[in-house]
């Protein structure tokens, strides 16, 4: 799944896909990530099925600090839409590096391209270091 997708429901799945738990490399439990954001289960399951298009705030603002990436990443706006590009680019450079890669190299990328790559992935550190976590 490479495509965060257009829907709230679709956004989640993909962060459930794309930042699994990293003791077991596989997709965050559902009752796990309802325990550490404070939401009930049922809550969890109407928002991944779509019946729950708009949670509430703190809803958003508890699965993005569990998922470690910007609250933005949930908004409609552009601006959603860049911050879900920056992170569908750092999911693509992990499995890179988890496949062997240990550098990317920039060669045969123009000089902008590889500044945009290179603005995404400090981009993606910034956003990591600011957002909150609480593991379960």
């Amino acid at each position: 799944m490479s495509d965060p997708g257009a829907t709230l429901a679709e956004r989640l799945a993909w962060l459930r896909e794309s930042f699994p738990c990293p003791e077991t490399g596989k997709p965050y439990d559902v009752k796990a990530i309802a325990t550490a954001t404070g939401m009930s289960v049922s809550q969890l399951y109407k928002i991944l099925s779509g019946e729950s298009p708009n949670p509430g705030w703190q809803h958003l603002k508890a699965l993005a600090a569990f998922f470690r990436v910007p609250l933005d990443t949930f908004d409609n706006s552009e601006h959603g839409d860049k911050i879900r590009a920056q992170l569908a680019t750092l999911v693509e450079l992990r499995a890179l590096k988890e496949e062997g890669v240990e550098s990317v190299s920039l060669r045969g990328l123009t000089s902008t391209q590889a500044d945009r790559i290179r603005g995404v992935v400090e981009d993606l550190r910034r956003s990591n270091s600011t957002a909150g976590h609480d593991e379960s």
